[in-house]
């Protein structure tokens, strides 16, 4: 008895370092997610118009930040401010425009929207916190084809009658579990890191755009992967 004593111990310890440890990695991609996005937004200055719409990209990025969620969605919120960014930052560039954001003209912006949705991809394929929430289209339809093969199945529904009866200890079982809590301040990292670097990657190229750097041909590179980063720094 006490050996197993000793191995569900050093169990315990092993997962624990494991876990910190990985905490730990999380934390310093998180760290180095939002320095490479916001290096890459603040490069494009020199004019004071430029100085404005980095300034409209903190107020948006304020409103994310100060969220009273308590466990925060991370595509809902973006949904909602990335297309007021891009009018707020076009207004900037075009106060006289009726239209301002289509003011630099439909190929342009057609251009902008595909290097922004590459920046986007590339960040959450290359960056551990990133993946933490990026899913592909065809995993998902594999999870909800799979999904509804057992809740349809017999021994799902037989199941089911017994988890609605269990269902109120669990509640308070995992109420009081540090594991949910843990994975809650986990998610409530993520999200609050995310929403800030995808906001930084969308205004870059808006910026981009509607400053005339695009048009003139000075289109900016996209934003480096951990593992390129990795060989600059090597090399």
């Amino acid at each position: 008895m006490r050996d197993i004593y000793i191995f569900l111990a050093g169990l315990i310890c092993g997962m624990g370092i494991i876990l910190v440890w990985k905490g730990l990695r999380l934390l310093a991609d998180i760290k180095a997610a939002g320095k490479a996005t916001e290096d890459a937004l603040r490069a494009l200055h020199g004019t004071a118009k430029d100085e404005e719409a980095q300034a409209t990209v903190l107020e948006c990025k304020n409103r994310l930040r100060w969220t009273r969620q308590v466990n925060p969605e991370w595509i809902g919120p973006l949904v909602q401010e990335v297309p007021r960014l891009v009018r707020e930052i076009a207004a900037v560039y075009f106060p006289a425009e009726h239209n301002p954001l289509l003011a630099p003209g439909l190929s342009h912006f057609t251009r902008a929207v595909h290097l922004a949705a590459l920046d986007v991809a590339t960040f959450l394929q290359t960056r551990t916190i990133g993946r933490l929430v990026d899913v592909s289209a065809n995993t998902a339809l594999q999870a909800i084809s799979k999904g509804k093969q057992i809740v349809e199945s017999e021994h799902f529904q037989y199941a089911t009658k017994w988890y609605k009866r269990l269902l109120p200890v669990w509640q308070v079982l995992r109420f009081k579990s540090p594991v949910m809590w843990a994975g809650l301040a986990v998610s409530n990292v993520a999200v609050r890191a995310l929403q800030p670097a995808v906001i930084d990657i969308v205004a870059r190229r808006a910026i981009e755009l509607y400053s005339g750097r695009l048009a003139a041909g000075h289109e900016l590179p996209i934003l480096a992967s951990e593992s390129s980063q990795a060989t600059d720094t090597s090399v």
